[in-house]
């Protein structure tokens, strides 16, 4: 399979999001490396810190299949402050990568002008800001490279959506199976 996902913290990202699709895509054997856009822990919204696998600069020039940016205020705003993510994500697009996006995250991509013309959907409280993408209300949606979801109440269905689209619909329903979400 081989298949490789960058996740990216910077502070004040849901907890859940983030931790629950990197345990999704790890369970389907997918690598996973976790990057803070910060020097050590990274602490989320509720001041849990994860300790990730490498500093963004140190991963910033590898391929990966998948970018995915969890949500959550103010670490969504962090993601689309910082100029060393949005060059990530450009590049992604560019070489035809996917980018995952979940809570608020699709509403910076559409802000940045990144999902510009795509489907997307986002948490409730963020969809008015959304001006230059089409929103869905689906819990889940993929537009081509993009694959967003709603909030950390969706959290297991955007991880295993990631699966099957990296790993495909037996690896997801193995993976599914195992956690007994059976949400798809």
């Amino acid at each position: 399979m081989n298949k490789k996902t960058l996740l990216i913290l910077a502070p004040g990202y849901e907890e859940l999001e983030a931790i629950a699709v990197a345990d999704m895509l790890r369970r389907a054997g997918i690598e996973v490396v976790i990057a803070g856009t910060v020097p050590g822990p990274v602490p989320s919204d509720r001041n849990i810190k994860i300790v990730p696998d490498a500093e963004l600069d140190e991963v910033a020039g590898q391929a990966f299949d998948l970018i995915v940016l969890p949500g959550g205020i103010p670490g969504t705003e962090n993601l689309a402050k910082d100029p060393r993510v949005i060059a990530l994500l450009q590049n992604q697009l560019e070489s035809g990568g996917y980018i995952g996006a979940i809570c608020a995250a699709p509403a910076i991509l559409d802000r940045l002008g990144i999902s510009s013309g795509r489907t997307i959907t986002c948490h409730p409280a963020c969809q008015a800001s959304v001006k230059n993408s089409q929103l869905s209300q689906d819990r889940v949606v993929q537009d081509g490279q993009f694959i967003t979801s709603q909030c950390a109440g969706t959290a297991l269905e955007f991880g295993l959506r990631l699966v099957e689209l990296l790993a495909g619909k037996n690896k997801m329903e193995e993976v599914n199976a195992g956690v007994r979400a059976a949400i798809l």
